[in-house]
């Protein structure tokens, strides 16, 4: 078994992907109760790729947390330590193996393909094949997509538990969510500092 090394920038997208999904869940939330009131979620996670034939080429496990409307962490703390965290104004990435940090606008971010997962029900459905049941929530996207075929977000009592991941080499991600009891984040908690010795690249608008 690998860790996420040679593909990692691929598999921090769609960890992004799986967020903005989970985000665009939050603000459906009291439209459609998927989330019931929660304004904000946060635990743990694992994440394992397999591959086309079934055999398990790597696992990661961290900790995640948002918090409504933009404020979002996804933390890999084995193995390595990466962070993908957003502060409401930028979206940053820092590798602390290798000492590099990324900050993007994240105003950029919403406006990606990502951003669509945050879209209302029509453009939603614009762009993918939704389909809702109570346990789970599951998008295929209409046209061919380079990063995933099939995403399914399992819900258990209004709250996300798992998202799994298919992509177009029929690999499957596998991210299994424990989210917290109970959460009462603020903005706080998703300020981000770079370190001082990281090596940083600023993406402008």
């Amino acid at each position: 078994m690998t860790p996420l090394v040679g593909n990692k920038w691929r598999w921090w997208t769609v960890a992004l992907l799986c967020l903005w999904l989970l985000i665009g869940l939050a603000r459906e939330a009291k439209a459609d109760g998927l989330l019931g009131n929660i304004e904000s979620i946060e635990g743990s996670f694992t994440q394992e790729i397999i591959n086309a034939s079934g055999t398990l080429t790597a696992q990661s496990s961290g900790v995640f947390a948002l918090l409504r409307p933009h404020f979002f962490k996804w933390q890999i703390t084995s193995p390595g330590k990466q962070l993908l965290v957003s502060d409401g104004e930028f979206f940053w990435q820092h590798d602390e193996d290798l000492a590099t940090v990324v900050r993007r606008p994240l105003q950029g971010q919403l406006n990606s393909p990502l951003g669509i997962l945050l879209a209302d029900e029509e453009v939603l459905g614009g762009h993918y094949t939704v389909t809702r049941e109570p346990t789970y929530l599951q998008l295929v996207p209409l046209k061919p997509n380079a990063m995933f075929t099939s995403m399914k977000v399992m819900i258990d009592q209004g709250v996300p538990t798992a998202v799994i991941v298919t992509d177009n080499l029929d690999q499957r991600i596998n991210f299994s969510l424990s989210p917290a009891k109970s959460s009462e984040l603020t903005a706080a908690d998703f300020v981000f500092m770079p370190p001082t010795e990281a090596d940083i690249t600023i993406v402008k608008p």
